[in-house]
């Protein structure tokens, strides 16, 4: 339960390709927007400064082109008492009023603002001297107040205005200046941010693609390594899910077939050893056979001896073949088991056959397969001594080489003809059952101690045959 939680907290922290992806071009593109909203809000800030001080100017300059002149002219026409002025052009100097009210809403120089604040002082004190001037009824004192406060007031105001419209054209330039710098400003930064972004994402995608390259390149070789039989496959270590899930599918899969392989190999060495289980059950009735049709002969003859011998050798040749059971039996015990063989077969073809066992006594306790050397000594019986005439002499030879065992059948008896010789060899190459006794036990042989180990055999016709048997040194456990 601990080791599953230690799985998911490790599967958490693993990333997605995907969401690395958006993650790297989140990265990148954020800042990037960001530089560029600023510059655009930079720029949009400076164009609606300069559009409205644009159009302050041009208010302002035509309100300084037209007020002077007509308020002068209607108030010389009232002065005088002209029908085309009856009344007072107050409404005029509200407009004037309005005009730099407004102005000063949108003004921001310290300098401006102050100068439109005296234009609206002027034009209120401009209201109040049209006014005295209407209450005035002596037409030279009219003129006089016309001449000392009413153009003296419009040339303060148009003045002012002058100043104002100065004022602002020096505030334009000032803020055409701090904008091209700003823009400028921005503009370097934002080469520089992107030289930095196109450098971070070099880097990134240099790591980025790394990181997805060398753990594919090691699944491929894992791949590799599966179909080349190798099921023992690395781990691999990846912060991806999709790369996280490909490894454990590949360990997944090699695991799987290694054990349907293993499982396979079991059923194989399985089924092998059943069959050759039942080709060794096989021979048995047939030496039983011959062997207990002699026995009944020496006791019809009444050679009570030779039949005693042959069933005392009989019970010790059937008792290593049960060998409670076990398939892999000591060197000293298989030697038992032949020599059995060879009395009883000895008593048989007396005028023919003698045979000679040499064994170590370091030897003795070495393991070999049950059925090694008793078939290769039956061969060499029936394939070498019986068809040669006269009396010929079986050699098994054990000895030690190196950490090999070589266990030696030697016969000088008829011996092979070449293309026979070839076709047994053949055969054990190819495994191609040609017969029971020498491919069985060369194939047991390979069966249990592999491939490197096994039977050859070597003859020359009239002069004999040797087999040889290569197997490793195991001992057998002492009790």
């Amino acid at each position: 339960m601990k080791c599953q939680k230690v799985r998911r907290k490790i599967h958490a922290t693993k990333t997605s390709l995907d969401k690395k992806l958006r993650h790297i071009v989140l990265i990148m593109l954020l800042p990037l927007g960001f530089w560029m909203l600023l510059s655009l809000l930079i720029i949009r800030y400076y164009e609606m400064q300069y559009t409205q001080i644009t159009y302050n100017v041009n208010v302002s300059s035509k309100f300084n082109m037209d007020f002077k002149s007509t308020i002068d002219l209607k108030m010389y026409h009232y002065t005088v008492g002209s029908k085309q002025q009856a009344a007072l052009p107050t409404q005029d100097v509200e407009d004037a009023i309005d005009l730099a009210d407004s102005l000063r809403q949108t003004t921001y120089r310290k300098e401006s603002r102050r100068t439109l604040q005296n234009i609206l002082d002027y034009c209120d004190n401009l209201e109040k001297k049209m006014f005295m001037i209407a209450e005035t009824k002596n037409y030279d004192s009219r003129q006089q107040q016309l001449e000392n406060n009413i153009y003296v007031l419009t040339r303060l105001i148009q003045a002012k205005m002058i100043d104002y419209i100065y004022y602002e054209a020096g505030y334009m330039t000032t803020l055409e200046q701090k904008m091209t710098k700003d823009i400028r400003t921005v503009t370097l930064l934002a080469i520089l941010f992107v030289c930095q972004t196109v450098m971070l994402l070099f880097y990134y995608g240099l790591r980025f693609s790394k990181s997805i390259t060398e753990p594919i390149s090691r699944l491929c070789c894992n791949v590799k390594l599966v179909g080349e039989g190798e099921f023992s496959v690395p781990q691999i270590d990846t912060g991806y899910t999709e790369i996280e899930q490909l490894n454990s599918g590949i360990q997944q899969m090699a695991s799987r077939i290694d054990i349907l392989l293993e499982n396979v190999k079991k059923e194989e060495k399985l089924q092998h050893k059943t069959q050759l289980q039942l080709l060794q059950a096989q021979i048995n009735p047939h030496f039983l056979y011959n062997t207990l049709d002699t026995i009944v002969w020496l006791v019809e003859s009444e050679q009570n001896e030779p039949a005693v011998s042959m069933l005392t050798n009989l019970s010790v040749f059937f008792r290593t073949i049960l060998s409670k059971g076990n398939d892999i039996i000591s060197l000293e015990e298989e030697i038992k088991h032949t020599r059995s063989y060879l009395d009883i077969q000895k008593i048989r073809y007396q005028d023919i056959l003698e045979y000679d066992i040499r064994l170590p006594v370091e030897l003795s306790t070495v393991l070999v397969p049950k059925l090694t050397l008793q078939p290769l000594a039956e061969n060499a019986l029936y394939h070498g001594v019986k068809e040669k005439r006269g009396k010929s002499t079986i050699l098994i030879d054990c000895q030690l080489q190196g950490e090999e065992v070589l266990l030696t059948v030697t016969d000088d008896g008829i011996g092979m003809q070449p293309d026979k010789l070839n076709a047994v060899r053949s055969a054990l190459e190819s495994s191609e059952r040609i017969g029971f006794g020498l491919l069985a036990v060369h194939e047991r042989i390979k069966l249990y101690f592999g491939n490197s180990f096994g039977v050859s055999i070597s003859s020359e016709y009239g002069r004999g045959t040797t087999v040889k048997v290569r197997i490793p040194q195991i001992n057998q456990l002492s009790p």
